[in-house]
């Protein structure tokens, strides 16, 4: 877990507690699995009445990605970067075809394929990008926005105010 969820939690619990002792009540006002349960439950049920069934589980998956990612050590790849680029100057960059099979990221992977190949450099960056992009808008499309589809007004009903609007 990330060290700005639990950050993250922490704060927003201190800042309800706090709130709360403030203004006279009792922490059992809050604790009360009866009230956990109608907040939930009742929040659950209009986020599924709003969105169709697998974006509602995509919303899920993807919380539950918040607080079970297991982040990349940033170092050991940079590490490896390092040790590819090294070995391509000394012997090649056909070298590290051997070497492929070690690279556990995918992204990295691709790219270290793509450069064994020959593609150009300039290429290679653009080849990354739109994998990249892809990736982004992947994700965009999986996940809810924020404004629910059903708040959004039919496009003859806006047009049809704004022409009753330029009569009067």
């Amino acid at each position: 877990m990330d060290i700005a969820s639990i950050g993250g939690i922490a704060l927003a619990l201190i800042g309800i507690l706090a709130g709360m002792m403030v203004e006279g009540g009792s922490i059992a006002q809050i604790t009360q699995p009866t009230a956990a349960m109608i907040v939930i439950g009742g929040t659950l049920g209009a986020v599924m009445l709003q969105f169709p069934m697998n974006i509602f589980l995509a919303a899920i998956k993807a919380a539950a990605k918040v607080f079970l990612h297991k982040g990349s050590n940033g170092e050991a790849t940079l590490a490896q970067i390092v040790a590819f680029a090294n070995k391509a100057r000394r012997s090649g960059i056909v070298s590290l075809d051997a070497d492929l099979s070690s690279v556990s990221d995918p992204f990295l992977r691709q790219a270290l394929m793509l450069a064994v190949d020959g593609t150009e450099p300039a290429e290679v960056r653009k080849i990354m990008q739109l994998e990249l992009d892809n990736k982004s808008e992947i994700e965009e499309k999986s996940l809810p926005s924020s404004r629910p589809p059903a708040a959004t007004p039919p496009p003859s009903a806006s047009s049809a105010r704004s022409s009753d609007s330029s009569r009067s």
